[in-house]
């Protein structure tokens, strides 16, 4: 049976002004994975514009599996929990099954019932691209056992949506990066190295793969603005730009001001793809959302982040 969650966070309630998007009047929402890296930027940002928010977290307790969430006046839910890393995806496919998959359609069924709108965030469902850029109507080939749970979320978003006229958006999210990012991440791994004094080198596993990476604050105002899009949409949200790894290292060594041999250990990963970028014409054509920080500027803003810290 599905538990009540106590000790939850409220924040004082207000509306929110999106960039060029006019009011959204929402008086409360919800946020699940709040405590993670984009949940704490999102609630930050809703915080920051007076809005009423739910935080529910693994660290407050929350189980997306077994819990039920408090939906009582809540106008949107914002769905961001859930398990990543793919080399642990591929040695507990079913952990990350039960919490990405069954974890939504809990999400979803709940919404349902209680009449509430959801923002589910997905991620890179497309496998070896077919084309580049990447546009929504690009089959969807998950090739790990992360991805295959997040397209089976965003099936179970599709069918709600279509045959329960839940309204629902979901956003596929590329390389998202920036402050408060755990050191496992690509581009803070890379940026903590370069500012250690300590280390001679800057070590990769491989230097090759180009990825579509995003700064986190253009990551939270699509999915502020994307809301206003109509319901069962799927959106890209990305740069547009693809950057090989060792483009990412000279980058961030240019910015920080400093020099540092750098190599890679030769370290494939599985089912590796070589280059991705994201269109997102059809999200900027909705609701006018486009990427707005360059990769200088927002490794400047890491950097300086990574420096403090």
């Amino acid at each position: 049976m599905a538990r009540a969650v106590e000790g939850l966070e409220l924040v004082t309630s207000g509306n929110i002004e999106a960039k060029g998007e006019g009011a959204l009047d929402w008086k409360l929402v919800a946020v699940t994975g709040a405590n993670g890296f984009i949940g704490r930027h999102l609630v930050q940002r809703l915080r920051d514009a007076g809005v009423a928010v739910l935080e529910l977290s693994r660290s407050q307790g929350f189980d997306v599996c077994s819990h039920e969430i408090p939906l009582r006046g809540v106008d949107r839910v914002f769905h961001l929990a859930g398990l990543t890393n793919v080399p642990r995806a591929w040695e507990e496919p079913l952990a990350f099954f039960e919490v990405n998959a069954l974890g939504t359609m809990r999400v979803l069924d709940q919404c349902r019932r209680a009449g509430c709108a959801v923002t589910n965030l997905s991620a890179y469902v497309y496998g070896k691209p077919e084309r580049l850029p990447i546009a929504e109507d690009h089959p969807a080939k998950p090739n790990n056992p992360y991805a295959f749970s997040k397209w089976v979320a965003e099936e179970s978003c599709g069918f709600f949506a279509d045959y329960y006229g839940l309204s629902c958006i979901t956003l596929r999210l590329f390389n998202t990066y920036g402050p408060g990012q755990n050191l496992s991440f690509l581009i803070p791994h890379i940026v903590s190295q370069i500012l250690d004094p300590a280390l001679s080198t800057v070590d990769v596993k491989d230097l090759a793969p180009k990825r579509d990476y995003i700064y986190i604050d253009d990551v939270v105002d699509a999915i502020v603005v994307a809301s206003g899009a109509p319901p069962g949409s799927i959106f890209n949200v990305g740069s547009g730009h693809a950057y090989s790894v060792e483009e990412i290292v000279q980058a961030a060594m240019t910015v920080a001001g400093v020099k540092k041999p750098y190599r890679s250990t030769e370290q494939r990963r599985r089912n590796e793809i070589d280059w991705v970028s994201a269109d997102t014409t059809a999200l900027r054509s909705a609701v006018g959302w486009e990427a707005r920080t360059t990769l200088d500027v927002g490794l400047q803003k890491l950097i300086q982040s990574m420096s403090r810290s």
